[in-house]
């Protein structure tokens, strides 16, 4: 039960979170993109491994964090660039379930909601 209430407090931070970032978008702030269309997560669900392919030559490497379903800081894991422009993350290690991965880098932030299935 506990984790439930806490499940549902996360939904409703993090969707306060994204007004948040809507709101400084909209005030002129371009480094936060809330559903960027300019990168692609695939595939969801996966089985491991998880591509990030930006629309554009990404400079820098994007740093990446997962969280599990109730917030929990999982890890911070290691991204392979595969061209200048798409990126991949090994998950393999973790249990099947829902995770939120973070990704921030080249003045974009986003987080996408993914699943890892056995």
């Amino acid at each position: 039960m506990k984790r439930i209430i806490y499940s549902f407090f996360l939904a409703i931070s993090l969707s306060l979170a994204v007004v948040s970032a809507n709101a400084q978008a909209d005030t002129g702030d371009k480094s936060i993109a809330v559903k960027d269309p300019s990168v692609a997560v695939y595939p969801i669900p996966t089985t491991g491994i998880l591509h990030l392919n930006f629309n554009k030559t990404v400079t820098e490497d994007p740093i990446v964090i997962v969280y599990d379903m109730i917030g929990n800081l999982v890890d911070n894991v290691v991204i392979e660039r595969e061209n200048p422009s798409t990126f991949s993350i090994n998950l393999s290690g973790k249990k099947p379930g829902f995770y939120f991965v973070k990704v921030s880098g080249d003045h974009v932030t986003f987080s996408r909601r993914i699943t890892i299935n056995p």
